[in-house]
């Protein structure tokens, strides 16, 4: 095997041209590391904000590899990791620098990959499904016949969320940005999508719950359209909030507004609530992205080359569902 791989690298935070295509040194797995060969990475919005400067959460020192959510197959471990692991086809999602021929990963941290599951759809189906099930069961607490709304309908939460939603047998509102992203997420499942970008949207989501308002809404964009969240809910609804990709978080909610309308807020960050391998959240999960009952919305594949370009679309709100980046590809 030759010592170097061909990586994206940059040398400092940026917009997507701080991102170059560059040889450099396959790494080497440390005490209780796993080195990957890489299949596959989502585009996931963290390396997005990770290159841009914009989280404080994980460590990053230059070079810097972006690149989080990934599947792979190991091909060598450090001191402490059992050997067996080596030839195991594995998601990582706790480790930067999967934007390359090959990446270090914490071992305990990495997941076994289903047998019915490929690599494509591995490297995605995990975040954006456990994010939209504990959004709308354990912070949202959905109850079978209720009606949620999802913003972002045509990205692979709501894509996800629709889905979970639709399956517990409840109602799904979807909100999603142009027609092209409306005809898109109506796919999944949603009984009603509306067009955020034109007015009346909001009198269109009464309509559609006959004036009494949604129990649940999952919002991840924020800012503007956040500020109506409050008005959509029904009595003893939740609003729960997962992130602010529109740029800006919500405005606070005073407490006799929430006392007054007999409804609450939450907001939810996934990893120190998420269900762990084994359980049923799990099982669930797995069972219906394997069988196909839950379909994983990968919507394009790039080269490692056109990284800066995808990144570019992401900023733009251009991708529907999820892009992948092909590294490895379907080794074996």
């Amino acid at each position: 095997m030759s010592n170097t791989m061909q990586a994206i690298q940059m040398d400092a935070f940026g917009g997507p041209e701080a991102m170059e295509l560059r040889d450099v040194e396959v790494p080497q797995p440390g005490k209780g590391e796993a080195r990957l060969k890489v299949a596959y990475v989502g585009m996931n919005p963290f390396d997005a904000m990770a290159r841009a400067g914009k989280i404080d959460f994980m460590p990053i020192s230059f070079p810097f590899l972006p690149g989080l959510e990934h599947t792979g197959v190991v091909d060598a471990v450090g001191e402490g990791v059992d050997t067996n692991l080596i030839g195991q086809r594995v998601i990582s999602r706790a480790n930067f620098g999967a934007y390359a021929e090959f990446s270090i990963a914490t071992a305990d941290m990495l997941l076994t990959l289903d047998d019915r599951i490929d690599l494509k759809t591995g490297c995605v189906y995990r975040g954006c499904s456990f994010t939209a099930w504990h959004a709308l069961h354990k912070a949202g607490r959905l109850q079978a016949g209720e009606t949620c709304l999802l913003h972002s309908a045509a990205g692979p939460i709501g894509i996800m969320g629709a889905q979970i939603a639709k399956s517990k047998g409840c109602t799904v509102i979807g909100l999603a940005g142009g027609p092209d992203k409306v005809e898109f997420s109506k796919t999944f499942g949603a009984d009603s999508v509306f067009d955020y970008t034109q007015d009346g949207w909001v009198d269109q989501v009464k309509a559609a719950t006959d004036g009494r308002g949604v129990d649940v809404i999952v919002d991840g964009n924020g800012k503007p359209n956040a500020a109506h969240n409050i008005g959509l809910l029904a009595p003893l609804g939740r609003v729960v909030y997962i992130g602010a990709t529109a740029g800006d978080m919500p405005d606070p909610v005073d407490i006799p507004t929430l006392i007054f309308k007999n409804i609450s807020v939450a907001g939810m960050n996934l990893a120190p609530i998420e269900d762990p391998p084994g359980s049923d959240t799990d099982r669930t999960i797995i069972e219906n992205v394997a069988s196909g009952a839950w379909q994983v919305p990968i919507t394009e594949e790039v080269a490692l080359a056109d990284v800066a370009a995808l990144h570019h679309r992401l900023e733009s709100r251009q991708i529907m569902g999820r892009a992948v980046i092909r590294v490895g590809g379907d080794i074996a």
